[in-house]
């Protein structure tokens, strides 16, 4: 179990938000993803769905975090959906809050487990066309991972790694979604 543990904290902390010379994201969609918004980041042009949001309009309130995916090689290391994550933007910063109730259902290489959050995480950003420049600034608290009927802790600096934007994200949003697809992750976020 305490390998299970190990490797529960360490793909999905470390392998899927660490850099990587690895493909640019968005080319898996997902089942919320519209095909049309899921080449967001790459350098072709893409036709904009009817219902989309001008991206200068995406980074603005609050939104829960539905679901993260590892893109590119790091996609076969997990997602995660649920739990109470939300991210507020405004004045071109965000703060990424846990409130430490309901965990993220994470799926590891076949296998469980559960990832609370209890902390935040702030950050900054500039949007420059339908991309975005993050960059994370302070974090506290804590998390806690489950596996089975083990615990462990996992600092709130390692949430951070795969859960704060960090760098260049292309944006898409449409109606009330948001996705923000990383070099390694891509994040989907509902309006709250």
């Amino acid at each position: 179990m305490r390998r299970l543990l190990l490797v529960a904290v360490a793909a999905p902390m470390f392998a899927v938000g660490g850099c990587s010379g690895s493909p640019s994201a968005g080319e898996t969609p997902s089942p919320t993803q519209p095909e049309s918004v899921a080449t967001a980041s790459s350098s072709t042009p893409m036709a904009t769905p009817p219902s989309a949001t001008p991206v200068t309009n995406c980074l603005k309130g609050r939104y829960r975090l539905v679901r993260f995916v590892g893109v590119g090689d790091k996609g076969t290391f997990g997602t995660g959906e649920g739990g109470d994550v939300t991210v507020t933007f405004s004045n071109d910063s965000y703060l990424l809050r846990g409130a430490g109730k309901d965990p993220i259902k994470l799926t590891l290489a076949g296998q469980t487990a559960d990832l609370l959050v209890d902390g935040t995480i702030s950050g900054d950003y500039r949007v420059a066309s339908d991309k975005a420049i993050f960059t994370v600034g302070e974090s506290t608290g804590s998390a806690t991972l489950t596996v089975g009927s083990s615990k462990g802790s996992v600092s709130i600096a390692e949430v951070g790694s795969v859960l704060a934007p960090d760098g260049e994200a292309g944006l898409a949003c449409a109606n009330d979604a948001l996705i923000l697809t990383l070099q390694d992750v891509r994040l989907e976020l509902g309006k709250v």
